[in-house]
């Protein structure tokens, strides 16, 4: 597998997204956004979706210039109406109003409606970390998890992140998770290697579990834990459709298929707490680190190497692959050498060996 210099790719996908008419301010959101994911092991969020959201804007899918508006009288609580913007811009605009809320009353929360995809959940809630905020980011997303004891899909994967950051800068707490079993990109990625499923992963028409089944006759995933993930999911597609006034998880279409001339209409709730309401932020911070410590030194169990804390993981795939540069897959390569090569000879980032 090759490995790609995270600036390079940063560079790459940002005048891409440049080209396609978004400000310098929205394109460097959503490039950060990519690689940032990418850095931090989750792949599948990350840089691989680039070319997905290249042609949300070139179908039309997404606004390169969207109109946003705000609604909302409340202090603390607002509602933007995305403009079909690309998910990104709309969490970003959403996250800077939250935090601006929060440092005024202590509190913020953004429902955004008329969006699209977002990409990872940690982009959100990791940003208002930084600023010192507890955060918490939420999104709906395509029906592809039947409810428990179903066969058919209703809920989106619906994921949620809550980040905060400890005594130090690189103490992150970061949970970072869909209410599914698993996500649907490992299920496509067991196919193409002709790998087997896990039990529980997935369900079959006739209400197997797909593990007995195969890959090919799998209709939907199956929830975190049986009811309590249905019922995370549930929470979610509340936070966000539900109180922001859009779409449903299951009429909502799906990222990768067509019409690619329509908006999708996800939702996103976005919530932080400024952390100097509850004291002084460096005793905030110390005791988030505190608790963090005392997590990761309970006692392993034989079969596990250590403990860790949500985020760790995260932080250590972050300073790797820094150094080491981003792997991409040949599927990936290929797709990155395709929009690489829509810049000029003099601006383009990549060559017939990239791995370093």
């Amino acid at each position: 597998m090759k490995r790609i210099a995270a600036d390079r790719l940063l560079r790459l996908v940002e005048r891409a997204i440049l080209r396609r008419g978004l400000s310098n301010e929205h394109a460097a959101w959503v490039a950060d956004g990519l690689v940032e994911t990418s850095l931090r092991g989750s792949d599948t969020h990350g840089v691989r979706l680039a070319p997905t959201l290249l042609a949300e804007l070139d179908g039309g899918r997404s606004k390169a210039r969207p109109e946003m508006v705000w609604h909302g009288s409340a202090s603390t609580v607002r509602t933007l109406d995305a403009g079909a913007a690309l998910g990104i811009v709309a969490g970003r605009t959403a996250t800077a109003e939250v935090v601006r809320l929060a440092r005024e009353h202590g509190l913020g929360a953004v429902a955004v409606n008329n969006s699209n995809y977002f990409g990872s959940a940690a982009i959100y809630s990791v940003e208002m970390a930084r600023r010192n905020l507890a955060g918490l980011a939420f999104t709906n997303s395509d029906a592809l998890v039947a409810p428990h004891g179903g066969i058919v899909p209703f809920f989106g994967t619906n994921p949620f992140s809550f980040a905060m950051r400890g005594e130090a800068e690189d103490d992150l707490l970061c949970i970072d998770m869909a209410t599914s079993q698993i996500a649907f990109s490992k299920i496509r990625e067991r196919r193409l290697a002709g790998l087997p499923l896990e039990p529980g992963w997935a369900v079959t028409a006739d209400g197997r579990d797909a593990a007995e089944a195969g890959s090919a006759q799998v209709v939907a995933l199956k929830p975190l834990g049986g009811h309590k993930g249905m019922c995370l999911a549930l929470l979610v597609e509340v936070v966000t459709s539900v109180l922001a006034g859009d779409l449903l998880d299951h009429e909502l279409t799906h990222l990768f298929d067509p019409p690619w001339d329509k908006p999708r209409r996800t939702s996103h709730l976005f919530v932080g707490f400024e952390l100097g309401a509850f004291g002084p932020v460096e005793q905030v911070r110390g005791r988030l680190s505190r608790l963090l410590a005392l997590l990761r030194s309970q006692t392993a169990a034989a079969s596990t190497e250590r403990i860790v804390a949500p985020g760790d993981l995260e932080a250590e795939a972050a300073e790797e692959r820094q150094k080491r540069g981003i792997p991409v897959t040949d599927a990936d390569l290929e797709a990155l050498h395709r929009i690489d090569a829509e810049a000029p000879p003099e601006q383009r980032e990549l060559n017939e060996q990239v791995d370093r």
